[in-house]
């Protein structure tokens, strides 16, 4: 299995405005749409292993999300609650004059795809989440499962003063090391794909961007022996009633390998495939297989006509 640069791949890229951000927007190949939303701290380059394996199989449309790499970077917390982000990509895809697709979200992203689908469910006719949960069922295995609660206490340090300190700009070196050391020892990610990062991750304001997500974000996470605030936050679980298809990488060390029968749980349509090898990025870890199982959901659900 190679890097995820491929110098073959020249997605088209453009520049979207939607909810008063301009959005960087990387849109390639052709058939089905589905949007593809990546999650932290990545950019749409995260999804470049399936670019050319889909490419004939769907139009897949991956914006930079607001405050990454070249997308507008407003300033304040409240700029990156969850409404504004569901909003940004409801935009973007009215003015993609796309009245319906699926979605695609790692991480984040497929926080804000089960998101999407929930409150616009006008828009989104299935979801394909891999390593993702809704905010719902994360919210609810962060209060009720031990190893989910410690596992997340990573979302207090994000959130804490002292993280200002260490994911910034200024110490991008530690930060390439930290997330990408793994994957580019494997041979994952080549010296091309470690420069988009270093190039994403030295923008201005970047990283206080980044973690404003976290800031921002409903979610009560509290310490592992701690007992939670259940009236500290507004997150529900939302029923998904489009078709959902769960990727799941297994050697994740972000969610507990329960989280995806928990998603799976609170979706009446819902199909779980867990790939033992990978972890919390499987469209890395394992290009083929994944794209093999988008390719397949895609066929299987065919969008309405218009």
């Amino acid at each position: 299995m190679g890097p995820s640069h491929d110098p073959a791949i020249q997605p088209k890229v453009k520049v979207i405005r939607t909810n008063g951000m301009d959005l960087q927007v990387i849109d390639h190949g052709s058939g089905i749409p589905l949007l593809m939303l990546h999650g932290f701290p990545d950019h749409a380059a995260v999804w470049h292993p399936l670019l050319n394996r889909l490419a004939d199989k769907c139009r897949m449309i991956a914006p930079d999300q607001r405050g990454y790499r070249h997308s507008s970077r407003p300033s304040g917390v409240e700029a990156y609650a969850m409404e504004q982000l569901v909003t940004d990509l409801a935009g973007l895809l009215e003015a993609l004059g796309l009245p319906r697709v699926h979605v695609c979200g790692h991480d984040w992203g497929g926080v804000l795809a089960f998101a999407l689908a929930a409150h616009r469910p006008d828009l989104i006719a299935g979801v394909i989440a891999l390593n993702a949960p809704s905010a719902g069922v994360m919210q609810d295995m962060i209060w009720n499962d031990p190893g989910q609660r410690a596992a997340s206490q990573y979302i207090t340090r994000l959130r804490s003063p002292e993280a200002d300190g260490i994911f910034c700009e200024a110490n991008v070196d530690v930060l390439v090391e930290r997330f990408l050391g793994d994957p580019r020892q494997r041979g994952l990610l080549s010296d091309a794909d470690i420069a988009i990062y270093r190039e994403a991750w030295t923008q201005p304001g970047v990283w206080q961007a980044m973690l404003a997500w976290y800031r921002a974000a409903p979610f009560d996470v509290p310490a592992p022996d701690a007992e939670p605030d259940r009236a500290a936050t507004q997150v529900w679980l939302d029923q998904i009633n489009c078709p959902v298809l769960v990727i799941w990488g297994d050697r994740d060390t972000v969610f507990v390998p329960g989280m995806a029968d928990a998603i799976a749980a609170a979706c009446p349509d819902c199909t779980v495939v867990h790939l033992s090898d990978a972890g919390h990025v499987p469209q890395r870890d394992a290009p083929d297989i994944c794209a093999g199982l988008i390719a397949e959901f895609l066929a299987k659900h065919p969008l309405p006509a218009a």
